[in-house]
């Protein structure tokens, strides 16, 4: 007779103990416990962020970018023939700290987020923890990443507000109408940074459609976008932008690298235009261009003339412009690829180098430059700058061996072909929203070699998109199902 109530005392005892336990600080502390691993990852990618920052004191200068956004923010805001003006906004909003160190300390907050949404994303995917993991790897310590972040250029800053875009559409299995919205002023937002923006904006509104989200998602993003596009548009008006046909101009150097003017025909005004050296990178026929170009590149006629001299160029010399594109191209998908000796000098550009003194002037010199410790327009002078330390030399060490967005884009255009292909039961919404990623990432990166050059920074934008594409292919493949997202959100057990 006294086991029972003893018993029930007991079980009640338990069952108070376990409610508890479910309190909301127990599980916080028990999510933590369960993504320990991508906590472990985030901290050693917070660690090599600091380490560049104590390092390469205030931030890496790119001569001639980086001091064209500088003199832009100084001044009232106006369109520029060549730059977007996101990045110039951002620097006039941290120009009250008197210090670039708060441009690399933002920046490099911003490649740990974007780590962090790649993970968040595909957790909510219902995608395991090792491959979430695994896509968020590339993000944290990809030594082009992380130098990219520490220096004074929009590319960072560009890549965080295309990701978000983008994955913000992924957050539930089919978005909302704020969820649409919110990409539409995030990709505007995008835009104003980089117009390079743009095809990604279609592909998006493609999507939308494809999954048939309904009227009201697809008319906020829309709106979202819309509104400040067209503003931005008014604002500007006929003055010469960047936002307007003067972004052509950049196919110039993709036909000069080709030309052979000795057998293809050309009217005489196109034939000014022919190039009299050769160089194995196309943006040095733009930056190196004829004496008369000077004055007309920027001008309606001007890039009438540069349009006209390309478009017959490539017309005449498709084969070349193929095999040219092409091997660019694969540059981007195969770790090193050598294009020339001024690609070897511009890979050396996005490394972390070894010190900052050096006799080379800064115009010809490989490795990074220095900013100045103010908010000053010009660089550093390097000839007394700081030598060598230990930290320099394995940040050294580091940059040429740890780059990973070759294998990553690689990696996303063979699972996205695999799960198209697939006959496991990859269907649905992973195979859209793979190849969503892979033309908005990848893709989006080879149409910048197809209408300019190659360069290994303009795969950053990419990075992301494409981890998350390959991530969700992968699952795909391996669990056999439609879709992994569970239906509470909640982040799978595995």
């Amino acid at each position: 007779m006294l086991a029972t109530p003893l018993a029930v005392k007991a079980a009640a005892l338990v069952t108070a103990t376990v409610i508890a336990a479910e309190t909301p600080a127990a599980r916080k502390v028990d999510q933590l416990r369960r993504h320990w691993i991508f906590l472990t990852l985030f901290l050693l990618g917070g660690v090599l962020r600091l380490l560049f920052m104590i390092a390469y004191q205030p931030a890496f200068w790119f001569y001639g970018d980086s001091g064209s956004y500088i003199r832009l923010s100084e001044a009232p805001l106006a369109p520029h023939v060549s730059r977007g003006l996101g990045f110039v906004v951002l620097l006039k909003w941290l120009e009250p700290t008197g210090t670039f160190l708060s441009v690399a300390l933002l920046q490099h907050l911003l490649g740990l987020g974007m780590a962090a949404l790649v993970y968040v994303v595909l957790q909510r995917r219902g995608v395991s923890r090792w491959i979430s993991c695994l896509a968020a790897v590339p993000l944290l310590f990809d030594e082009l990443a992380v130098t990219v972040e520490h220096y004074l250029l929009p590319d960072t800053l560009f890549t965080a507000l295309l990701a978000a875009g983008v994955l913000v559409l992924l957050w539930h299995k089919k978005p909302g109408w704020m969820a649409t919205a919110g990409s539409g002023v995030l990709l505007a937002a995008a835009w104003f940074t980089k117009p390079s923006a743009l095809p990604v904006v279609l592909l998006v509104g493609l999507y939308l459609l494809a999954t048939r989200v309904g009227w009201r998602p697809l008319v906020a993003f829309a709106i979202a976008f819309a509104v400040p596009y067209i503003t931005v548009m008014q604002w500007i008006g006929d003055r010469p932008s960047v936002y307007g046909s003067q972004t052509s101009i950049a196919l110039y150097g993709r036909a000069a690298i080709i030309a052979d003017c000795d057998r293809i025909k050309l009217t005489p005004e196109e034939r000014t235009l022919c190039p009299e050296v050769h160089y194995d990178r196309a943006d040095a026929y733009f930056w190196r261009r004829p004496p008369h170009m000077v004055r007309m590149v920027y001008t309606p006629e001007g890039v009438k003339l540069i349009n006209e001299f390309s478009i017959a160029v490539i017309k005449q010399q498709p084969l070349d412009y193929l095999r040219s594109v092409g091997k660019e191209s694969l540059a981007h998908f195969v770790p090193g690829m050598h294009l020339g000796p001024m690609h070897d000098c511009l890979r050396e550009r996005w490394a972390p180098p070894e010190q900052w003194r050096d006799s080379t002037p800064v115009p010809d010199r490989c490795p990074p430059a220095r900013a100045r410790p103010d908010y000053a327009d010009d660089f550093a002078p390097l000839e007394n700058a700081p030598t060598a330390t230990p930290l320099t030399r394995a940040l050294d060490v580091y940059g040429k061996y740890v780059r990973t967005i070759p294998l990553v884009f690689s990696a996303a255009l063979f699972l996205t072909l695999a799960a198209l292909f697939s006959g496991r039961g990859v269907r649905g919404r992973i195979r859209l929203d793979t190849v969503m990623l892979l033309l908005t990432g990848p893709g989006l990166t080879v149409l910048t070699v197809l209408l300019g050059m190659y360069e290994a920074r303009y795969a950053l934008p990419a990075l992301p998109l494409a981890a998350v594409g390959a991530a969700l292919a992968l699952h795909g493949l391996i669990n056999k199902q439609q879709d992994g997202e569970s239906v509470d959100g909640a982040p799978p057990a595995g």
